[in-house]
C-alpha cells in the first residue's frame, strides 16, 4: 500500500524536519513529529507515537554517525544507557495502551519543560549535581531506565530526556551530550519500534517517505549543530523544550481519521 501524493509528500516534509530537528538538537522524533502526524496528517495519538519512535530510528542512526565523526559520542556513556532502556522500552509501550491521550501529551509537556529548565540554568545547579565517578554507572542505568519508560509510554525517541541529564549529571558538553543521546536512544527507538508494528500503532504507507525526510534532515541539521557554540546551543535547546512543553500541557488535539 502506498500514500498518495498529498500524504507522501507531507511525509517527506514531516520526515525532513524530525532529521533536522533530530541533526540539530537531538530532538528528532516524537518531540517535533508528534504534533505534525497528529495534526497535519490527522493521525491517531497512539498512531502518532508509534509511527514517531519508527521514524526515531532512522533520524538517531544517521546523527549518531555524524556527531561521531566529529568525536562527540561517548560509547561507554551509550552502551550504559541503552542496555536498560532496551528492555523497558516495548514493556513501556504495551502498558501504556491503557493510558488517555491527553494524560501522556501532558506528561510529555511535564518531562520536556523540566529537562529544558535543567538545561538552561546548568551552571546555576550546585556542583554536587554532577555524578561522582563512584555513582557513574549506577546513574546511567537509572537514565537508561528512565528513557525507556518516556520512549515506550510517551513515544519520544530520548532527545528531551537524555540530553539534559547528560549534561546536568555529566557534566558535558551539549554537543557531546546530544551526540551520545542520539546513539543510546537507538536500541530503545528498535524495541519500541516492534513493540509499536505489533500493536499495530505505526502507518506502513507513510514509512519510506518519513524515512528518506528524515536522512536529509539529518545531515543539514548536525553539521550546523557542530557549527553552533556550546553555550549558544545549550541555551536554544532549553528554549525549545520549554515551548514544546507548554504546546503539549496547554494544546488540545482532537482525535481524527487518518487521511494518507
Amino acid at each position: 500500500m502506498f500514500p498518495s501524493v498529498s500524504g507522501w509528500f507531507k511525509g517527506l516534509i514531516t520526515g525532513t524536519i524530525a532529521g533536522f530537528g533530530g541533526g540539530l538538537m537531538s530532538l528528532g522524533g516524537g518531540t517535533l513529529v508528534i504534533p505534525i502526524l497528529m495534526g497535519w496528517l490527522a493521525l491517531t495519538p497512539l498512531q502518532a507515537r508509534g509511527t514517531a519512535i519508527l521514524l526515531s530510528v532512522f533520524s538517531a542512526l544517521s546523527g549518531s554517525i555524524i556527531y561521531g565523526l566529529h568525536g562527540e559520542v561517548d560509547f561507554e556513556i551509550v552502551i550504559w544507557v541503552a542496555i536498560p532502556s532496551f528492555i523497558i522500552t516495548p514493556v513501556a509501550a504495551a502498558w501504556s495502551e491503557k493510558f488517555s491521550a491527553q494524560l501522556l501529551k501532558r506528561i510529555f509537556g511535564i518531562v520536556i519543560m523540566l529537562g529544558g529548565l535543567l538545561v538552561i540554568f546548568r551552571h546555576q545547579l550546585p556542583a554536587h549535581w554532577i555524578i561522582s565517578s563512584e555513582g557513574l554507572y549506577i546513574y546511567l542505568v537509572l537514565v537508561g531506565i528512565i528513557e525507556g519508560l518516556v520512549a515506550g509510554v510517551v513515544g519520544i525517541s530520548g532527545g528531551p530526556v537524555l540530553a539534559p541529564l547528560f549534561v546536568v549529571g555529566l557534566g558535558i558538553s551539549q554537543h557531546l551530550a546530544q551526540g551520545c543521546s542520539l546513539a543510546a536512544r537507538l536500541p530503545a527507538t528498535l524495541s519500541g519500534s516492534w513493540e509499536n508494528w505489533k500493536l499495530g500503532n505505526i502507518i506502513k504507507p507513510l514509512v519510506i517517505p518519513l524515512v528518506i525526510g528524515a536522512l536529509l534532515g539529518t545531515l543539514v541539521g548536525g553539521h550546523i549543530a557542530l557549527s553552533i557554540h556550546e553555550a549558544n546551543l545549550r541555551i536554544i535547546f532549553g528554549v525549545i523544550l520549554i515551548l514544546l512543553g507548554i504546546h503539549y500541557l496547554f494544546n488540545h488535539t482532537p482525535n481524527k481519521e487518518t487521511d494518507i
